[in-house]
């Protein structure tokens, strides 16, 4: 895909760029959102949410650093006409994604006063602040590797 433009520090294979994603989505979603709603009574994210959060943050990590993330970050005049179109279209789909999700919570806020259900706290409040933007910022790179076909099955094995 971007061989020409640019020569990514990590080379993964479509496949293993897919379940990377479904870590970092997992991760975030399951130790940011959880360790919020289960938060100790400090105010704390249980060690399991926290150790899904570290798996959530590398994978983020590693898609970031991958030829798809950096993809994301190219500048126009490092792509060409097909790559600018694909970057951004994933950019348009995670601006949609994300102003989805800010709206589902702007309803719950709503919702939760009249039915008396749960709301963050501060320090759960800024958790789930910390997973929408890492989301937010992986999520891009991860549109990129689910929008992207199979180039050959020898390349998606590995």
């Amino acid at each position: 895909m971007m061989e020409r433009a640019m020569n990514p520090p990590l080379k993964l294979s479509l496949r293993t760029a897919r379940m990377l994603s479904l870590l970092v989505l997992g991760g975030i979603g399951i130790g940011y959102l959880g360790g919020a709603i289960f938060a100790e009574s400090d105010g704390s994210a249980p060690i399991g949410f926290t150790l899904v959060r570290l798996v959530g943050l590398i994978s983020a990590v590693m898609l970031f650093i991958e030829g798809r993330g950096q993809l994301t970050q190219a500048s126009d005049a490092m792509l060409d006409e097909r790559e600018r179109a694909l970057r951004d279209k994933s950019y348009v789909a995670t601006h949609q994604i994300m102003v989805l999700a800010l709206f589902g919570f702007f309803l719950w806020s709503i919702v939760a006063k009249f039915i008396d259900g749960w709301m963050p706290g501060q320090e759960q409040a800024l958790d789930l602040l910390s997973g929408f933007a890492i989301t937010s910022m992986a999520l891009p790179g991860i549109i990129l590797a689910w929008r992207e076909e199979p180039h050959d099955d020898a390349e998606d094995a590995a």
